[in-house]
Parts: C-alpha cells; sequence; structure tokens
C-alpha cells in the first residue's frame, strides 16, 4: 500500500507540473495580456507613421506656398525697377547687413532669397541677364527710376566704411563684400566700370527739370528767328506795295542787286 500511495503522491505532481493536460490560469491571463500589448504597441507605431507623413505633407504644401509668394514678390520688384545688383554678404554680419539697409532710399528694396527662387522670378520678368550672378550668397538690391544714384551711393559707403578697419595699405587687396552682378532695364549687364558711373546719374526728376529747361531755351530762340523773319517779309511786301504806283518799274528796280553783283 505504501508504494502505491508513493505512487499516487508521485502522478498528482508530475501530471500538474508537466501542465499539458491543464495549464495554470495566470499564465492564459498574462499571454493574452502581452497579446494586447503588442497590438497596441503595433497601433500606436501606425498612428505615429500616418502623423509624420501627414505633418510632412503640410509641411511641403507650406514650403510650395512660401515659395510660391517669395516668387511673386520678387516678380513685382523687377516689374518697379530700373536697376537691380547683387551684393555678396558671406562675410557680413547681421548688424552690417541692417546698417546697410537702412542706408538704402525709400525706393530702393533688399531682398535675401535663393537664388533659384530670382532666377525663376527674372526669367518671368525678362531679366535674364541677371541669372549669371545668381551664384552664392547675395543679397539683391532693386532700385526705382528714382533712387539709382543713390542706391549705388549707399553701396560704395558701405564698402568704404567697412575697409576702414585695415590698414591703408591693404585695402586695395581686400574684398569684404562685392557686387556679384548689376542689370540695368532692359536686360543690358553692367561691369563694375559702368555699376560706379551710376551713381552720378541723375534722378528721374533731375531729367524733367533739365529737359523742361532746354525746351524752355528753344522755344525763345526760335521766337526770336520767326520774329525777325516776319519783319524782313513785312519790309518787302510795303516796298513792293509802294512801288506800286510807277507801273513801268519792276522788281529789280524797287531791290537793287549789290554793286558786286550789278558788276557781274
Amino acid at each position: 500500500m505504501s508504494q502505491a500511495l508513493l505512487q499516487g503522491c508521485l502522478v498528482g505532481p508530475q501530471a500538474g507540473f508537466s501542465g499539458r493536460a491543464s495549464p495554470r490560469p495566470h499564465l492564459q491571463q498574462s499571454s493574452a495580456s502581452f497579446s494586447g500589448c503588442t497590438h497596441s504597441f503595433q497601433s500606436c507605431r501606425q498612428q505615429s507613421r500616418r502623423q509624420r507623413s501627414m505633418s510632412l505633407t503640410i509641411q511641403n504644401a507650406l514650403t510650395r506656398k512660401v515659395k510660391e509668394q517669395t516668387v511673386e514678390k520678387l516678380e513685382k520688384a523687377f516689374q518697379e525697377s530700373a536697376v537691380v545688383y547683387g551684393m555678396r554678404f558671406k562675410n557680413l554680419s547681421v548688424k552690417q547687413m541692417t546698417s546697410f539697409r537702412q542706408t538704402l532710399p525709400p525706393g530702393a528694396k533688399t531682398y535675401v532669397c535663393k537664388n533659384t527662387l530670382l532666377r525663376v522670378a527674372a526669367e518671368k520678368q525678362g531679366w535674364e541677364t541677371i541669372i549669371p550672378a545668381t551664384k552664392g550668397e547675395n543679397a539683391w538690391v532693386f532700385c526705382s527710376e528714382d533712387c539709382i544714384a543713390d542706391s549705388v551711393k549707399a553701396y560704395h559707403d558701405f564698402e568704404k566704411k567697412l575697409l576702414e578697419k585695415y590698414p591703408k595699405e591693404k585695402r586695395k587687396d581686400m574684398h569684404p563684400t562685392a557686387i556679384s552682378g548689376a542689370v540695368m532695364e532692359p536686360n543690358q549687364f553692367l561691369d563694375m566700370a559702368a555699376f560706379k558711373k551710376l551713381e552720378k546719374m541723375p534722378t528721374k526728376l533731375e531729367m524733367i527739370a533739365t529737359i523742361a529747361r532746354l525746351l524752355n531755351q528753344v522755344p525763345t530762340k526760335l521766337a526770336v528767328s520767326i520774329k525777325q523773319v516776319p519783319t524782313k517779309l513785312a519790309y518787302g511786301v510795303k516796298a513792293l506795295a509802294d512801288g506800286d504806283d510807277n507801273k513801268d518799274a519792276v522788281v529789280s528796280d524797287i531791290f537793287p542787286k549789290p554793286a558786286a553783283a550789278a558788276a557781274e
């Protein structure tokens, strides 16, 4: 009997330990919980991917809209400008650039943008000549007809101010900034010599005043000449009228030839 009892005691624990016939309930619950966490984690990952994709789509849309707005602004600037030039600002600080902008006249506008956007706007508005200058980092200055000279002078004064910190003997070799390119409407590319001459270019109002002054002088001289012609003509008509009483007289008798002509 003791042997049978011993076998019974061994069978019970062995059957329960194997877990093949009837697994333990808490293990089933743990397995179900783990499976639920895995499903939840995968769902979170999918949702995160969708959110990132949506965020990129919105960001790309906003970026495209900003680019389109920038091109529109540049197009309008080209339409309102007579001269456009690019200035290198790689070695300049924000403070220096702000100082330069403050020295520009009210009719000038400054834009810092990607070269690709400026090329698009230039091609649309017929300013393709400036495209070779769209390399590197540029600040683009758009000058209207009334402020060409002042805008060019502002750049040259700014350049001189930047060179003041260098010794005089080294200033010729120093280039804290430079002109990448300049174009005058319609599509006339300017070299540095021509660009510098713009500093002495008269404004539109000055040109109108000069033309008006010249026009005022022309009518005065013309009036003097016209006034003299009728005087001589009136004198001749009167002389002919006075000589009309003499039926035998001819025009040569009224206006005799000079002595030299008569001798011939």
